[in-house]
């Protein structure tokens, strides 16, 4: 196929048909938003190994050219890349842990990775406008060296349905 064909092929499909959404963009566009979970505590008896009692991602869009990210604003999707919040509460903690992450289109999902190699992990849409956050590996909360907490990637660690919370919940800093 040449060029001129690669073209006009192109175009017929774009024209022809609808347009495929980036992934999440319904979850993250250019509104800030806020989702998380509490664990109860009869759901951590049930599960003695969890070491996550909260957690919650969030999305400041005005914050990205802070981190960063492409200047002026864009938002998500017009940028190919955002910046997430993720906040822990881990067992026998007295204080959250925060972390940046850079996500990026992949297929259906998000791809996540926190900065300074603190692990990487995917966030996939689910029903009733929830999120299910994915560890792909131990993530690292140091804030590049500052900090020493780390989650663990473990069977009761894994995966990590979170549902809308108001905005007032998550914090931009």
């Amino acid at each position: 196929m040449n060029a001129k064909t690669a073209v006009v092929l192109l175009a017929s499909m774009m024209m022809g048909g609808e347009a495929v959404a980036a992934p999440l963009e319904d979850y993250f566009s250019s509104l800030n938003t806020c989702y998380g979970r509490s664990y109860s505590s009869d759901h951590l008896q049930q599960h003695h190994g969890q070491q996550v009692i909260d957690m919650a991602v969030s999305h400041f869009p005005q914050k990205q050219e802070l981190l960063g990210m492409d200047s002026p604003f864009q938002p998500y999707p017009d940028t190919p890349r955002m910046v997430l919040r993720l906040d822990v509460w881990l067992r026998g903690q007295d204080r959250s842990w925060q972390e940046h992450a850079i996500c990026e289109p992949h297929g259906d999902s998000l791809s996540c990775a926190i900065e300074c190699d603190g692990g990487t992990f995917e966030i996939e849409a689910r029903d009733q406008d929830r999120l299910l956050v994915k560890l792909r590996s131990d993530l690292y909360f140091t804030q590049c060296d500052a900090g020493d907490a780390m989650l663990s990637r473990t069977a009761e660690d894994r995966s990590f349905l979170l549902s809308p919370l108001p905005r007032s919940h998550c914090s931009p800093e």
